[in-house]
């Protein structure tokens, strides 16, 4: 009895804790790869802009008019759906 527990809780905790983990960073990166000019997006740090340019592992943020910044890519947190405009209120 003794003998299973431990792989019986590695082969759990891998499906509850670092499989669900793979999962959301496999869809972070192809949200990522999926980027383009004219999407509107949410930084992690909160801020929300339109992708102005991309140049590699770069992105440039227009946060205002006449304001734009200079951002890694992986800091854009999410693209902003305006289907569901509830997260703009």
């Amino acid at each position: 009895m003794g003998i299973l527990f431990l792989p019986i809780l590695l082969l759990l905790m891998y499906f509850m804790i670092l499989r669900p983990q793979q999962k959301q960073r496999k869809q972070q990166q192809q949200m990522l790869t999926t980027l383009d000019v004219g999407d509107d997006v949410i930084l992690e740090s909160g801020i929300y802009g339109t992708i102005s340019d991309l140049d590699g592992a770069t992105v440039f943020i227009m946060i205002a008019d006449g304001v734009e910044i200079k951002v890694a890519k992986s800091n854009v947190a999410r693209l902003i759906s305006y289907a569901d405009d509830s997260e703009l209120d």
